[in-house]
């Protein structure tokens, strides 16, 4: 019976003005954390998920418990359960507890049974297993027939399998131990740089790198019965593929969730990205909410907009302090009558338009036509198309949010039209899936392609590794993506420092190059 186990280690979360700590990148851990589970959530699916120790980064700031209870908010969507141990940068066992949930010093998981210690420290940041703890490494096994696991914070390995600087001053009697009990794996955080031993086939020993130093790795293991395997995760950007995320919210939309404009950037820089476009919702700055989320502008479009409520100057104002190196740009809304939902003179201050169709008539209705929706969305985007736009984003947005099915023959024709006016198709996994069909209908008619995170949380930002994963899936190497992905002009000169929401402070040039 397979058992998968999600493990992160090394979280170091300090909240405040900090930005790094020698490698680690505390200010954004919260982050980094949060887009680790819902990438467990979606794609990985594990059946627990291990907090390895050293939470929080320092547990002797008067912030220490607002942070480790930070840390916690962060794991709350996780719909795996969790088991977390306290490292030597988190309080107290019993502090650690009263925010984080006790799991118990023995959790079964299915067959697979897990064993936490916690050690006391030594000195130079090694750990010592006390007579007690050795006799509950063997108490613990008793009745058990399955895989055990022995779960700590600092590395347990046998002598000379890691290069690990840290482990324990009684490592040897431990392991002897540890063998003589049939232990399957010993789990640790603590070294940085991890060691992923299983593949060297040298120990039962996984050391788990530090999730808030780059590229801001996890661990996926899986046990059945005496096998162990492991694959490991970033979440930044693999090295030198010069990625642009085209489709970033800012706060100015009404469905962000903590979006910050200098922290996005801050996040590109740390990800990997090479840039990235703040692309708001035009009929979210021209018009109120009530009015955007009935569509009761979609009739007359930009003709409803009546002078009272108008965002889009604060928007350009506040956008242009970002920009560049951040793109400027706009998702623009498309009427009923497939006219952009912009002002022509606010439209020649864009760089980048992402074209969307949120909503259709036909599927509008209590009794939706999916037929005659699809005839709707492409006699608009007939007109939409060659107004200027360089990206359809989402292109079956409308389709998707109604639960309906895409016509077949929509998509074949809504290419067509693509490839017809030059616009590049977005990928987008934001509440959808792009599929395979269409990725692969877009090569065949050589219409390019756009990654876009469409970013409504700070998580989210250059979030691509799906969009990589299904271009693999397809059959686009790394080395065709410059082939495939669209190619615009990325902008240079870089404004004055920032601070972030997060109190970071970023220069926005590091990590944003010209392509």
């Amino acid at each position: 019976m397979a058992v998968k186990i999600a493990a992160i280690a090394d979280i170091h979360y300090k909240s405040g003005d900090i930005a790094s700590c020698g490698r680690r990148r505390s200010a954004i851990a919260d982050i980094l954390l949060l887009r680790a589970v819902h990438r467990l959530n979606r794609w990985i699916k594990p059946d627990v998920t291990i907090l390895l120790g050293d939470l929080i980064d320092d547990a002797h700031s008067p912030n220490a418990l607002d942070d480790l209870r930070r840390i916690k908010q962060m794991t709350e969507t996780l719909k795996s359960p969790l088991i977390a141990i306290p490292g030597n940068h988190d309080m107290d066992v019993d502090t650690f507890y009263s925010v984080f949930e006790y799991p118990g010093q023995v959790v079964d998981v299915k067959d697979v049974r897990f064993v936490l210690f916690f050690d006391p420290a030594e000195p130079r940041h090694n750990a010592r297993r006390t007579d007690a703890g050795l006799r509950w490494m063997t108490s613990a096994k008793s009745g058990h027939a399955g895989p055990i696991v022995s779960v700590q914070h600092v590395p347990l390995f046998p002598a000379g399998a890691s290069d690990s600087p840290y482990s324990y001053t009684n490592a040897k009697e431990v392991w002897s131990v540890f063998e003589r009990c049939g232990y399957t794996l010993a789990l640790s955080g603590h070294y940085h740089d991890g060691d992923d031993i299983l593949s060297r086939g040298v120990a039962s020993s996984v050391i788990v790198p530090a999730l808030c130093e780059r590229p801001f790795r996890f661990v996926e293991i899986t046990i059945d019965g005496t096998h162990v395997q492991t694959r490991i995760h970033q979440l930044a950007l693999p090295e030198g593929l010069d990625l642009v995320d085209y489709h970033v919210h800012t706060p100015f939309a009404y469905c962000q969730e903590n979006m910050d404009m200098a922290t996005s950037l801050a996040l590109a820089r740390d990800l990997g990205l090479a840039g990235l476009a703040f692309t708001e919702h035009s009929g979210q700055l021209y018009f109120d909410d009530k009015t955007f989320w009935s569509a009761a502008f979609m009739p007359k479009g930009i003709d409803t907009q009546d002078g009272r409520m108008n965002r889009m100057p604060q928007f350009l104002e506040q956008a242009r302090r970002f920009c560049p190196p951040a793109i400027l740009g706009l998702e623009i809304d498309c009427d009923y009558q497939g006219r952009p939902v912009v002002h022509p003179e606010d439209l020649q201050e864009i760089s980048i338009r992402l074209g969307s169709v949120h909503w259709l008539e036909a599927l509008m209705k209590p009794e939706p036509d999916i037929a005659r929706a699809a005839e709707e969305m492409l006699a608009r985007l007939e007109k939409f198309l060659p107004s200027g736009i360089d990206i359809l984003a989402h292109p079956f947005r409308a389709f998707g949010r109604k639960k309906t099915e895409v016509p077949d023959d929509l998509m074949p024709k809504l290419i067509r039209l693509l490839r017809k006016y030059g616009v590049a198709a977005e990928i987008n996994f934001h509440t959808q899936e792009t599929s395979e069909e269409f990725v692969l209908a877009c090569l065949n008619e050589g219409v390019k392609l756009a990654f876009g995170s469409d970013s409504h949380n700070l998580y989210e930002v250059g979030e691509l590794q799906p969009h990589l994963d299904l271009l693999s899936r397809c059959g686009v190497s790394p080395s065709r993506l410059k082939e495939v992905l669209v190619n615009f002009d990325l902008p240079t000169e870089a404004p004055p420092k920032e601070k972030s929401s997060a109190g970071v402070e970023t220069d926005q040039s590091v990590g944003i190059k010209s392509r």
